[in-house]
């Protein structure tokens, strides 16, 4: 067991340290730069989460020679396959706290800007996402050109709106194979973009915002024990907690070894992921990020806000760099297979985010609001 255990820590280590090196010399080349905003630790943060989601899903599909193998059933030991789907799913609950507290913050100021709000969001998720779309169909046309699907019957259906997650079948690949299934988190962002300008409303009455926050996790809370726990009730807690940290002033750093000490704690206290006292558990991990703690200076470093920089396009690109390496280098050995579709996805990511993403943020928004929020 021990072997194993240290076999995929030596594995996430190996495959990390290539995402961030090749996203790094890409950046580099091309002439990227991290903005410079007032909380450079989350971008670290965000950076670290998009490349462990983007190696999760490299355990999902390595268990089978099929293109749409996705399961971790191969692994047969339940501790490291949990630990796995804590590696993935975890990330995923940061991204939300991110997204609430950056965005909640709109909702507690003075003013707000609903058709510029509006705008950046659609101009901030869409571009993006329908320049994944079309790599997409480029890439599955080549694998599978006498299964080709006319883009009228996929491309509207592959969206992601306020309601289900989005589900298509492009040239003979689910959407969900071809995206590792990351765009239902997207659904979940435009509910909470829908949200904002309501908040801001409501905030506009509420005179302690903290205690009104605090409501409503317990109220969300309540609903856990009286309704069972349910994965949705995680995902509001997320966003809630995010809301929080948002509301509290202070931004007093604390020593590098307790922030350490806290997230060890957290990590060993938590179970599921998706499960709403786990982003309770969170909460102070996150707060302390906030507040500036980067773990010796790691999340400050140069490779990984770079890292955060590319992570939207970084987290929407892996999934098919890794359906079509997996395609045709499967049989090579699963080191090969996914090697190289994390150096394709470390370059793509930056290519897209500079060509793409960045050109099409609302220029409206200062340059510290105008930063990837996922």
């Amino acid at each position: 067991m021990l072997y194993t255990y240290t076999t995929y820590i030596l594995e996430y280590l190996l495959y990390f340290s290539i995402l961030v090196a090749t996203v790094t010399a890409t950046s580099s080349l091309i002439g990227i730069k991290p903005p410079e905003q007032k909380y450079l630790a989350l971008d670290g943060l965000r950076g670290v989460c998009a490349a462990l989601v983007a190696i999760f899903h490299l355990f999902w599909r390595n268990g089978g020679a099929a293109d749409d193998y996705w399961s971790l059933d191969y692994i047969s030991y339940s501790q490291i396959k949990s630990a796995i789907f804590m590696t993935g799913q975890l990330p995923v609950g940061i991204f939300f706290m991110l997204s609430g507290f950056l965005f909640f913050k709109k909702a507690l100021a003075p003013t707000f800007n609903y058709r510029g709000f509006a705008l950046s969001r659609l101009a901030r998720i869409y571009p993006p996402v329908i320049a994944t779309l079309a790599l997409i169909y480029a890439a599955t046309f080549i694998m599978h050109p006498a299964s080709h699907t006319p883009p009228g019957a996929w491309f509207i259906s592959s969206l992601p709106f306020l309601f289900e997650p989005p589900a298509a079948v492009i040239n003979g690949t689910t959407l969900q194979i071809a995206t590792s299934g990351v765009f239902w988190t997207l659904v979940w962002e435009l509910r909470l973009y829908l949200a904002i300008p309501l908040l801001y409303l409501v905030m506009r009455h509420i005179k302690y915002p903290t205690l009104f926050v605090i409501f409503l996790i317990a109220l969300v809370m309540g609903g856990k024990y009286l309704l069972g726990s349910d994965e949705r009730l995680a995902y509001v807690i997320y966003f809630l907690v995010g809301f929080l940290v948002a509301t509290i002033k202070s931004d007093k750093r604390p020593a590098d070894l307790i922030c350490l000490a806290l997230l060890i704690a957290a990590i060993v206290f938590t179970r599921h992921a998706y499960n709403p006292t786990t982003a309770l558990y969170m909460l102070v991990v996150f707060y302390t990020v906030k507040c500036g703690c980067d773990y010796f200076g790691l999340l400050t470093s140069l490779p990984l806000r770079m890292l955060g920089t590319c992570s939207f396009s970084l987290y929407l690109v892996h999934g098919i760099t890794q359906t079509v390496a997996k395609h045709y280098l499967y049989s090579a050995g699963h080191y090969i297979w996914q090697v190289c579709a994390l150096v394709a996805a470390g370059v793509i990511a930056p290519v897209m985010y500079k060509w793409v993403e960045s050109k099409c943020m609302w220029k409206s928004a200062p340059a510290s609001q105008r930063h990837p929020s996922n």
